[in-house]
């Protein structure tokens, strides 16, 4: 019995051994996926918006609340050293709203997004680097970064498990992080380990939104926290869950005499993706 016993315990530490010898080695995280893939995705996404109206600071916030859910193929054209071309395709967009008086507007958006095309070119380290339409039109930023569903995560360098690292990011004017305001996040990344030999990188974060000084007429913070899948081999985020509270101070014109109206925003958003072919 103590033989076996002994035997069990050599085992395990030499499982243990590897696995530590596994995360202390230096990894690269970054896009790189290969040429004629195609990413089947989900992008799922919950918007829920409070507001406090002048003069009613005694009364319950009115909250609305939106669902987006958008399937899309993204279909590998180019992957070169640093950057990678994809033509993303929206093949079914769904949105919902709790406010009957916005059905109108979610019904065009909805229009506006089925079989919409876009060719975007993407840094290794999920940045958006460039965006056309499929008449190879430039697209507005936002609408590139809401369309790419890929915030620009990965480290510039290889981490071990246990690293982190810092990044600031643009906050898109509309689209997946839902905001509305001049400001960017400042977030730090922690690669919490890996799985299956290394092929599979599971990264957290957390980060605050920080207003721009040149926001004018209104005030904006806010907090963002997530966590990520990366598989490595196919050199693509797999699995992402985004959190983010947003709150927001609308000053209106000092010659209407109102009081600034406050928001709280909190989307909650998933991305998956379903499978390649």
């Amino acid at each position: 019995m103590r033989a076996v016993l002994r035997i069990t315990l050599v085992a395990l530490l030499t499982v243990a051994a590897a696995a530590s010898a596994q995360d202390a080695e230096p990894v690269t995280l970054r896009l790189h996926p290969r040429v004629g893939d195609t990413l089947r995705t989900l992008l799922e996404q919950q918007t829920e918006v409070s507001a406090t109206m002048p003069g009613n600071s005694g009364a319950p916030a009115r909250v609305v609340t939106t669902s987006v859910a958008i399937y899309s193929r993204t279909i590998v054209r180019s992957v070169r050293q640093a950057s990678t071309t994809v033509l993303t395709i929206v093949d079914s967009a769904m949105l919902t709203s709790t406010d009957a008086r916005g059905a109108t507007m979610m019904a065009d958006a909805q229009r506006s997004l089925q079989g919409q095309q876009l060719v975007l070119q993407l840094g290794v380290d999920g940045t958006v680097e460039s965006a056309r339409d499929a008449q190879g039109v430039l697209v507005p930023r936002h609408v590139a970064d809401a369309m790419s569903a890929m915030p620009a995560v990965f480290p510039k360098k290889p981490v071990t498990v246990g690293d982190q690292w810092m990044r600031d990011m643009p906050l898109p004017s509309g689209g997946p992080m839902g905001a509305r305001g001049s400001g960017h996040v400042r977030a730090t990344f922690h690669l919490d380990s890996l799985r299956k030999g290394g092929a599979i990188g599971y990264v957290s974060m957390r980060g605050d939104i920080v207003g721009d000084s040149t926001s004018q007429g209104g005030e904006l913070s806010g907090s963002i926290s997530g966590t990520m899948q990366l598989d490595r081999a196919r050199g693509w985020m797999t699995d992402s869950r985004f959190l983010v509270i947003l709150r927001s101070v609308v000053k209106p014109p000092l010659a209407t005499g109102l009081a600034p109206m406050r928001f709280v925003t909190r989307v909650t958003q998933r991305l998956r993706t379903m499978d390649k072919r």
